[in-house]
């Protein structure tokens, strides 16, 4: 499953789970979460707001962007979720991908992500800072001390993150 960045992955996320709630053998499901940056090339945060970029980048009025965030958030809400659009803060999430690849390591991936799209999507925050990532990761038990030596070593399970988008 792919997470952070595409509203629609954590609707289909919860949907999912709601979906195997009902399912005769849940337990027979395996659910493995890749990677996949939207825009890896895309800046750390820039100051502006979803809507901005959404309007520029697609060429569409802010107004017909917040309408359609509108009915996004509306969507999300259906099913439980609540996100503030408005107040998501855009942003590079390759060193989220790297600390997620991490957390699959120890077998906490799943709430990881979890707490990831809840933190992106809900809270707002900014999830290319390293400071905001290993809070986190310590939130769901994770190690601060570990997941900050992963966020400072670029290197550390970049291969996992670029492996993954290659085979989708």
């Amino acid at each position: 499953m792919r997470y952070i960045g595409v509203p629609f992955y954590y609707i289909g996320k919860r949907r999912l789970e709601s979906a195997l709630e009902q399912f005769a053998h849940p337990n027979e499901v395996v659910i493995e979460y890749k990677s996949f940056e939207l825009n890896p090339q895309g800046s750390m945060y820039s100051g502006k707001n979803m809507h901005q970029i959404l309007s520029e980048k697609h060429g569409m009025s802010i107004e017909k962007v917040k309408k359609t965030h509108a009915e996004l958030e509306q969507q999300a809400a259906s099913i439980g979720l609540v996100y503030n659009i408005d107040q998501v803060k855009p942003t590079n999430t390759l060193d989220a991908h790297r600390l997620t690849q991490y957390a699959k390591s120890i077998g906490k991936d799943k709430e990881l992500a979890e707490k990831l799209f809840y933190s992106y999507y809900t809270d707002a925050k900014l999830i290319s800072d390293h400071d905001t990532l290993a809070d986190i990761a310590e939130s769901i038990g994770m190690n601060r001390d570990e997941s900050m030596a992963v966020l400072y070593d670029p290197s550390k399970y970049a291969n996992e993150v670029h492996s993954d988008e290659a085979t989708q």
